[in-house]
Formats: structure tokens, C-alpha cells, sequence
């Protein structure tokens, strides 16, 4: 017997939550995660890397929350939804970006930099591939990104996983998935909604209690400093990476009492705090920076989006090392102490028509040019494996992230782990970052200097 609250079979509602990913995307702020893959490919298989390429991703595709398309519900009464398609286009979707000879890093950087601003299609699936078929220092690259609607940082690295080689090839499908005729949308959709009154009304009392309970945070945080490169987020990016052992962060980490996390962000803070100092544009009080922390939990399952936006501030005011990461720390846990009543916050049902009020929210806001969440920048740390990957028969040496900026920040690193390296995703915006590389080189050197200090 089928499940009378869902919809039709292959078809999933998207959350709020979800929902908030596709509405805050702009031509400037694409909404999507992404990683640059590169892949030890020898020099006699480079002729057949995209055609290797493709069929693993066919084998594989259906076992992703990818082979979908998205569907609004009719006058935006019920929430949006992705329905299964049986078959994607991947000679367009699996593109091999041309190239006379081999790419070397630099152009590299700069194809991701400006890929990662094409925005995706959500008429048919949620992701694109972009194939660098021969890399100058030898091997091949894959630029994947997906859409931030289908899932988080960790959600993504979940795709990740069941694209290698580590999962098994999936059961294909026959058939696209049928929507419901509007009227009988409807229906379903009252019947959704009906047993889910209860859960809202809970959901509601909690977000009362959470708003009351937050007041006791209202003074805690630093206010995000103007800059001379504050304003709004240009389309144009520059990009960089870096790779650092995790055993070294670790030790650092050990001597100092601290999380890789702490290590990370305070990693940051040298490299901003430096970087701006050369630029003349350090402020005197500390950057602020928007980071998220998963909520996620075993009856979430494994995609969709549930994370807690974070903003600590980076102690950039501060000259010496250790004394900033002690001040991290610090605003660090009064974050923490605000998650579980911001949770509450986000933890919600849909309502009926909660689709059209927010796209007419949204809509507004955007057209006003508002910030929609606070800090100067983005930094996320972001779990990944410790095991060995590969794709198609190709071992994976990088997992480098490639971030998305949000509305009126300037620069996003995302760290990921990869294996025995910490793999961090540098994107800037291109008019207000000279040089990105110039901060990647920073934040290494960061390391060696904390590493003499502990």
C-alpha cells in the first residue's frame, strides 16, 4: 500500500530549508557546492578519461539524489518537488571543456573561477560536470558542482562517495516519475498538510520559546566592520587551494588544546588579518564571518539541507596568534550555546501556500540589495574520508573544495578531508580580491608560524 502523504512515487518535497537555497540565488551568488576532483589518469588513458567518466556516472547516477528535475506546485500551494527521471543527457551534462594542449594550473583556476558563476539549470538535473582531460602536471581533473537545494556540504560528499568507485553501480531506472493532475495535487496536498497540524503547531510553540531564549544571545556578537571592499558581490571570482597535512593541523592542534576547527579558523585569521594589512584595509574591530554546523540526524537522512549558519568573529584585531585563537574559542562556544534555539528556528513543516509567501519574501528582499546574513566572509570546515578514492579506475589525489560567496561577503575557504591532507577551496570576488593566491599562501604560512609557537 502506498503512503498516503506522499505525493507520488519518485517524488520528494523540498523543505524550507531547501527552498531558501533556490530563492537566494542570484546571477552574482549562484547557490551550489562544488568540488575540483584531480585524478591520477596516465598519459595513454586521457584519449578515453571522458568517455570513462560518463559511464561511471551512468552506473551510478540513480543511487544520487541527481537524476531528478524540479517541479513548482500548483499557485505554490504545496512545496516544490524533485521527481526521478529515468535518463539524463550526459554528453551535456559530462562536458569536456576544450584545450589545445594541457591546462596548466593557472588556467586551470581560472576555468573553475568562472564555471563556478554559471548558474543550473533546475528543468533537468541539479548538477554538471566539467572534464580537463589533460592537466600539466600530469593526471586529469573533474569541476563537479550540484545545487545546494538538493543537499549541504556533508550531503554533497555523500554524492561523492556513491559516484566513486567505493559504491556499486545502481539498479537503472525505466520510467520518469508522474506528477499528479493540479486538483489531485491539491488533495494529496491537504492530506498532507492535515497530518502534519499537530507537528506544526509543536514546531511552533518550540520556535516561541527558542525567540525568547535567544534574547539572553542578542549582545554576544561582534557587528560585521565595513571594509573598503564591503558591498555587493560582483560575478566575476578568482580561485586557489590549498592542501595541508592533517597531521600536522593536528599536532597543533594537540599542543594547543584545540579542534581542527580552531586551527582552521584561526589559520584564517593570520591570513586576513596579514592580507589586509598590506591591502590598508584592516579594520579595528574583528572580522565576522558567516560558517554553518550540521544538525543533521539519522531520521534526517542523508540529504537536504540542515545546518545552522554560525558567526563567530576571527579575533583580527588581535596581533598575536595564540591570543586570537583563545578569543576564537571563545566566540566560537557562544555560537555553539545559540545552535540548538536556532535550530528550532529552521526546523520546520511546510504550510500551505509557505512556497508562494517566500518566493514574494524573497523577491523583496533581493530587490532592496539586504544582506541576507551577516559577516565579512564565509569559512566552513567541512568532514570528508580518510580513505583512498577513486573514479573510474583513477585514483583520487585532491578533493578540492570550490565554494559559492554569498550576497555582500568577499571570499569563501572551505577545508575538506581528503584522505591524509586537509583540502581547502579559496574563491574571491575577482573586484575585491587582487590577488587570491596571495591569501593561500598566507593562510600555509600561517601553519608554520603557529606550529613555532606551540
Amino acid at each position: 500500500m502506498s503512503d498516503p502523504l506522499t505525493l507520488a512515487p519518485g517524488v520528494r518535497r523540498l523543505r524550507p530549508d531547501d527552498h531558501f537555497m533556490i530563492l537566494s540565488e542570484t546571477d552574482a551568488s549562484p547557490m551550489h557546492v562544488g568540488a575540483l576532483i584531480l585524478l591520477d589518469v596516465p598519459a595513454d588513458g586521457q584519449d578515453g578519461f571522458a568517455a570513462a567518466i560518463r559511464r561511471q556516472f551512468a552506473e551510478r547516477l540513480p543511487a544520487t539524489p541527481l537524476l531528478v528535475r524540479l517541479h513548482e506546485a500548483p499557485d505554490g500551494y504545496d512545496s516544490d518537488v524533485w521527481a526521478d527521471i529515468a535518463r539524463a543527457d550526459l554528453e551535456t551534462l559530462v562536458a569536456v571543456e576544450p584545450h589545445d594542449g594541457a591546462w596548466s594550473e593557472a588556467e586551470l583556476y581560472d576555468a573553475v573561477a568562472r564555471l563556478n558563476m554559471r548558474r543550473l539549470d533546475l528543468s533537468g538535473p541539479p548538477f554538471a560536470a566539467h572534464l580537463f582531460e589533460r592537466l600539466g602536471e600530469g593526471g586529469s581533473a573533474i569541476y563537479l558542482k550540484m545545487h545546494h537545494s538538493v543537499a549541504d556540504g556533508i550531503g554533497f560528499q555523500t554524492v561523492l562517495g556513491l559516484l566513486s568507485d567505493v559504491a556499486p553501480p545502481a539498479t537503472a531506472r525505466f520510467a520518469d516519475a508522474r506528477l499528479p493532475e493540479p486538483e489531485k495535487w491539491r488533495c494529496k496536498a491537504d492530506t498532507h498538510f492535515a497530518a502534519e497540524e499537530a507537528l506544526r503547531a509543536v514546531q511552533s510553540a518550540r520556535r516561541k520559546q527558542a525567540l525568547a531564549e535567544l534574547d539572553a544571545f542578542k549582545d554576544d556578537r561582534e557587528p560585521t566592520p565595513q571594509l573598503a571592499m564591503s558591498g555587493p558581490t560582483s560575478d566575476k571570482r578568482r580561485y586557489a587551494t590549498i592542501s595541508l597535512p592533517v597531521a600536522r593541523v593536528k599536532a597543533v592542534g594537540k599542543a594547543l588544546d584545540a579542534t581542527v576547527n580552531d586551527i582552521f579558523l584561526t589559520l584564517a585569521s593570520t591570513a586576513l588579518r596579514n592580507y589586509l594589512g598590506e591591502t590598508g584595509d584592516l579594520p579595528d574591530t574583528p572580522l565576522v564571518i558567516n560558517s554553518a554546523r550540521s544538525y543533521r540526524r539519522d531520521e534526517h537522512g542523508p540529504f537536504g539541507n540542515r545546518i545552522v549558519a554560525l558567526h563567530p568573529h576571527l579575533a583580527t584585531h588581535l596581533a598575536d596568534p595564540v591570543a586570537r585563537l583563545r578569543a576564537i574559542q571563545a566566540s566560537m562556544a557562544k555560537e555553539m550555546q545559540r545552535t540548538a534555539h536556532d535550530e528550532a528556528l529552521l526546523d520546520a513543516a511546510e504550510k500551505p501556500y509557505g512556497a508562494r509567501d517566500r518566493r514574494a519574501a524573497f523577491a523583496e528582499r533581493l530587490a532592496g540589495g539586504k544582506r541576507l546574513l551577516p559577516g565579512n566572509l564565509t569559512l566552513s570546515n567541512v568532514p570528508g574520508p580518510s580513505e583512498a578514492r577513486s573514479y573510474a579506475g583513477f585514483r583520487q589525489r585532491h578533493n578540492y573544495p570550490v565554494p559559492i560567496i554569498g550576497s555582500g561577503r568577499f571570499l569563501n575557504i572551505t577545508s575538506r578531508r581528503s584522505g591524509d591532507n586537509l583540502d581547502m577551496g579559496v574563491i574571491a570576488d575577482a573586484e575585491k580580491i587582487a590577488d587570491v593566491g596571495r591569501i593561500a599562501a598566507l593562510f600555509a604560512a600561517a601553519l608554520d608560524e603557529l606550529e613555532s609557537l606551540a
